[in-house]
């Protein structure tokens, strides 16, 4: 197995439990790898009303958090991925949105709500 499989499969088991995290804590999960021209989105969930933009970061423990990995440009690309999705599905106006984190480091789960607008 390459060192990119590899990286790919630790990554999908993150957002496996960051799905089941969201499934568990009553979010509606509307799409899960959302992909458009200006990047993509991990998560995206309703939960009362609010669409939420969720980016998952499943590190081991000697790295740095997964939440320093969502910087200012990483944010940007997110945003647009967002205003793409709800302009294609017409919740432009009509939805409040949360930019949220789920950092997972050696399988321990950390949801970051709220995190960037």
């Amino acid at each position: 197995m390459t060192h990119q499989t590899l990286q790919q499969e630790f990554g999908q088991y993150g957002e496996d439990l960051a799905a089941r995290f969201c499934r568990q804590h009553h979010f509606k999960i509307i799409a899960r790898n959302y992909k458009c021209r200006f990047g993509e989105i991990d998560i995206i969930a309703e939960r009362d009303g609010v669409v939420h933009f969720i980016e998952v970061k499943n590190r081991s423990k000697d790295l740095i958090p997964g939440r320093y990995a969502v910087n200012t440009s990483k944010q940007c690309h997110i945003r647009k991925a967002a205003q793409n999705y709800l302009m294609q599905h017409n919740l432009t106006n009509t939805c409040l949105v949360a930019f949220d984190v789920i950092e997972i480091t050696d399988g321990n789960l950390e949801f970051l709500e709220n995190c960037f607008y």
